[in-house]
């Protein structure tokens, strides 16, 4: 009876081990892939042209109020962009694209993996709020996102925060 008890005892113990150890790793999986509090709008040499990640800038240079946001390691994209703008003429200041949405672009094998978002309203000041869900690759290393038109090219990239270094 008493070897039976610690058997009882010992194999509790182990289970207990696992499920916590199984609990740290799920919360884990929930954590933070990326979050950055500032975007770059495209300018200058990128304007118009395919970057290294393989997505291809829009045809005009952009400027940028602010943007923020995060990329959950479970896929979760929450990005608020405000005064994304081309401010040149003839748009001179103002968002000619209706929709936004989001490509969070991962380095797998050193190769980009661009996995985008559906579309979300932009308002003629530039403002909009992407949320979605997406399924990220396995192993998503140096991961970018980036606020796109409807045809897939990009306005504004995530920044790094300073403590992501």
């Amino acid at each position: 009876m008493r070897q039976l008890v610690r058997v009882l005892l010992t194999a509790s113990g182990a289970l207990g081990i696992l499920v916590a150890s199984v609990s740290v790793a799920s919360a884990g999986e929930r954590g933070s892939l990326i979050e950055f509090d500032s975007m770059t709008p495209i300018t200058g040499a990128a304007v118009g042209h395919l970057n290294d990640r393989n997505i291809n800038g829009g045809g005009k240079p952009w400027a940028i109020t602010s943007g923020e946001g995060t990329v959950a390691k479970d896929g979760t994209v929450d990005v608020t962009v405000t005064g994304l703008v081309i401010p040149v003429a003839p748009f001179n200041g103002t968002n000619p694209v209706p929709m936004f949405g989001a490509t969070v672009s991962c380095l797998v094998h050193q190769k980009p993996v661009n996995i985008s978002t559906g579309t979300f309203a932009a308002s003629p000041t530039g403002d909009s709020h992407i949320h979605a869900v997406i399924s990220l690759p396995r192993h998503c290393h140096s991961p970018i996102l980036f606020v796109v038109g409807p045809a897939g090219q990009w306005f504004a990239q995530s920044n790094l925060d300073r403590d992501d270094d």
